[in-house]
């Protein structure tokens, strides 16, 4: 380990359910600003159902996201 310490993926969950994109951030910055922006169009041309598809997508996203962090601090 590396010094930094690990994610939680509970934490990267909640932070993505309540908050989405900006949730993701927690997990993954690029994810974050790229989903952010996704949403931001898909919002500003009302597609609704196309906000939340990002919306559970950005969850799926921040626990893999998570866990893939976790396992590269871990690895010697």
């Amino acid at each position: 380990m590396n010094g930094l310490p690990l994610k939680s993926v509970a934490v990267a969950l909640l932070f993505c359910v309540f908050l989405g994109p900006i949730g993701l951030l927690y997990a993954t910055l690029t994810g974050g600003i790229l989903m952010l922006v996704l949403g931001f169009f898909a919002l500003r041309a009302k597609l609704m159902a196309l906000a939340i598809l990002i919306w559970l997508l950005c969850c799926i996203w921040g626990v893999a996201a998570t866990n893939r962090y976790n396992k590269k601090r871990v690895q010697p």
